[in-house]
Protein backbone atom coordinates (compact mmCIF):
# COMPACT_ATOMS: atom_id res chain seq x y z
CA UNK A 1 0.00 0.00 0.00
CA UNK A 2 2.85 2.75 0.73
CA UNK A 3 6.08 2.85 0.64
CA UNK A 4 8.34 4.01 4.02
CA UNK A 5 7.29 7.94 3.08
CA UNK A 6 3.96 7.66 2.34
CA UNK A 7 0.84 6.91 4.10
CA UNK A 8 -1.07 5.60 1.39
CA UNK A 9 -0.80 4.98 -2.13
CA UNK A 10 -2.74 3.44 -5.25
CA UNK A 11 -4.45 3.61 -8.43
CA UNK A 12 -7.41 5.09 -9.31
CA UNK A 13 -9.85 5.28 -12.17
CA UNK A 14 -11.18 8.68 -13.23
CA UNK A 15 -15.13 7.44 -12.86
CA UNK A 16 -16.50 10.83 -13.14
CA UNK A 17 -15.62 14.51 -13.31
CA UNK A 18 -17.96 17.29 -12.11
CA UNK A 19 -19.92 15.02 -11.44
CA UNK A 20 -22.68 18.10 -9.78
CA UNK A 21 -21.88 20.23 -12.42
CA UNK A 22 -18.99 22.67 -12.74
CA UNK A 23 -19.27 25.01 -9.62
CA UNK A 24 -15.79 27.36 -10.00
CA UNK A 25 -14.33 27.98 -13.63
CA UNK A 26 -10.58 26.40 -12.90
CA UNK A 27 -11.73 23.67 -10.39
CA UNK A 28 -12.82 20.25 -11.41
CA UNK A 29 -14.36 17.41 -8.77
CA UNK A 30 -12.95 13.89 -10.16
CA UNK A 31 -14.64 10.83 -8.77
CA UNK A 32 -12.29 8.12 -8.74
CA UNK A 33 -11.99 4.26 -7.84
CA UNK A 34 -9.16 2.66 -6.54
CA UNK A 35 -7.56 -0.31 -8.01
CA UNK A 36 -5.94 -2.47 -5.17
CA UNK A 37 -7.53 -1.31 -2.20
CA UNK A 38 -11.65 -0.73 -3.90
CA UNK A 39 -11.18 2.86 -1.93
CA UNK A 40 -13.54 5.90 -3.43
CA UNK A 41 -11.82 9.45 -3.97
CA UNK A 42 -13.45 12.56 -4.37
CA UNK A 43 -10.86 14.70 -5.14
CA UNK A 44 -11.05 18.59 -6.41
CA UNK A 45 -7.74 20.01 -8.58
CA UNK A 46 -7.10 22.74 -10.66
CA UNK A 47 -8.15 21.60 -14.17
CA UNK A 48 -5.88 24.09 -15.57
CA UNK A 49 -2.89 22.47 -14.14
CA UNK A 50 -3.98 18.86 -13.92
CA UNK A 51 -6.64 17.95 -16.53
CA UNK A 52 -8.39 14.25 -15.86
CA UNK A 53 -11.21 12.65 -18.22
CA UNK A 54 -13.43 9.73 -17.41
CA UNK A 55 -11.63 6.62 -18.25
CA UNK A 56 -7.55 7.71 -17.23
CA UNK A 57 -5.98 5.85 -14.47
CA UNK A 58 -3.70 8.12 -11.78
CA UNK A 59 -1.67 7.22 -9.32
CA UNK A 60 -2.28 8.95 -6.03
CA UNK A 61 -0.21 9.07 -2.62
CA UNK A 62 -0.94 10.59 0.73
CA UNK A 63 2.51 11.68 2.40
CA UNK A 64 3.33 13.36 5.65
CA UNK A 65 6.69 14.88 4.51
CA UNK A 66 8.10 15.33 0.84
CA UNK A 67 11.59 14.75 2.07
CA UNK A 68 13.13 11.54 0.97
CA UNK A 69 14.78 10.49 4.03
CA UNK A 70 11.04 10.52 5.89
CA UNK A 71 12.03 13.86 8.13
CA UNK A 72 9.26 15.74 9.32
CA UNK A 73 9.39 19.71 7.97
CA UNK A 74 8.66 22.70 9.64
CA UNK A 75 6.07 25.57 9.07
CA UNK A 76 7.87 27.10 6.75
CA UNK A 77 8.43 25.96 2.67
CA UNK A 78 12.32 24.91 2.46
CA UNK A 79 12.83 26.82 -1.63
CA UNK A 80 15.96 24.65 -1.05
CA UNK A 81 16.81 23.20 -4.56
CA UNK A 82 17.16 19.73 -3.68
CA UNK A 83 15.26 16.55 -4.73
CA UNK A 84 11.70 15.51 -2.76
CA UNK A 85 8.81 13.05 -3.12
CA UNK A 86 7.44 15.97 -5.55
CA UNK A 87 9.83 15.38 -7.98
CA UNK A 88 7.72 11.75 -9.10
CA UNK A 89 4.45 13.14 -9.06
CA UNK A 90 2.83 15.79 -11.69
CA UNK A 91 0.19 17.15 -9.26
CA UNK A 92 0.83 17.93 -5.48
CA UNK A 93 -1.08 19.93 -3.12
CA UNK A 94 -0.51 20.44 0.76
CA UNK A 95 -3.10 20.69 3.15
CA UNK A 96 -5.09 18.92 6.55
CA UNK A 97 -6.68 16.07 7.54
CA UNK A 98 -10.30 17.95 9.04
CA UNK A 99 -12.39 14.83 9.94
CA UNK A 100 -12.50 10.86 10.05
CA UNK A 101 -15.72 9.31 10.17
CA UNK A 102 -16.71 5.69 10.52
CA UNK A 103 -18.78 4.47 7.78
CA UNK A 104 -22.06 2.81 9.86
CA UNK A 105 -22.28 -1.12 9.43
CA UNK A 106 -18.81 -1.57 8.03
CA UNK A 107 -15.14 -1.16 9.32
CA UNK A 108 -14.93 1.31 6.53
CA UNK A 109 -13.63 5.16 7.39
CA UNK A 110 -13.68 8.13 5.51
CA UNK A 111 -11.01 10.94 5.23
CA UNK A 112 -11.73 14.20 4.74
CA UNK A 113 -8.68 16.88 4.19
CA UNK A 114 -8.82 20.24 2.64
CA UNK A 115 -6.14 21.77 0.53
CA UNK A 116 -6.21 25.62 0.94
CA UNK A 117 -9.69 25.07 0.27
CA UNK A 118 -10.22 22.20 -2.64
CA UNK A 119 -11.22 19.31 -1.04
CA UNK A 120 -10.68 15.56 -0.63
CA UNK A 121 -12.36 12.69 0.34
CA UNK A 122 -11.14 8.78 0.97
CA UNK A 123 -13.80 6.16 1.53
CA UNK A 124 -12.31 2.57 2.37
CA UNK A 125 -10.99 -0.07 4.68
CA UNK A 126 -9.74 1.48 7.45
CA UNK A 127 -6.89 -0.39 7.65
CA UNK A 128 -5.45 1.74 5.06
CA UNK A 129 -5.80 4.79 7.78
CA UNK A 130 -4.29 3.52 10.15
CA UNK A 131 -1.22 6.34 9.97
CA UNK A 132 -3.96 9.43 9.45
CA UNK A 133 -4.78 10.75 12.04
CA UNK A 134 -7.27 14.46 12.53
CA UNK A 135 -5.60 17.95 12.22
CA UNK A 136 -2.68 15.99 10.29
CA UNK A 137 -0.63 17.98 7.67
CA UNK A 138 -0.27 15.94 4.42
CA UNK A 139 0.57 16.01 0.67
CA UNK A 140 -1.48 14.51 -1.69
CA UNK A 141 -0.13 13.57 -4.73
CA UNK A 142 -0.99 12.69 -8.17
CA UNK A 143 0.17 11.98 -11.37
CA UNK A 144 -1.36 10.25 -15.06
CA UNK A 145 -0.44 6.95 -15.41
CA UNK A 146 -0.08 7.31 -19.23
CA UNK A 147 2.30 10.59 -19.83
CA UNK A 148 0.33 10.81 -23.30
CA UNK A 149 -2.64 11.79 -21.42
CA UNK A 150 -0.91 14.85 -19.97
CA UNK A 151 -1.72 18.40 -21.74
CA UNK A 152 0.94 20.86 -21.87
CA UNK A 153 0.97 24.08 -20.37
Amino acid sequence: MASNITLFEDKFEVIQVDPDGKKFEKVSRIVCQGESYEMLLVLDVHFGLFKCKVGETINFALAGTIDLTGAKEDDTYDQRQRTTLMDGYQYVMHGRVFQIDDVKGSSDKVIYASFGGLMMSLKGSSGNFTQLEPDMRIYALAKKTDLRDMDVI
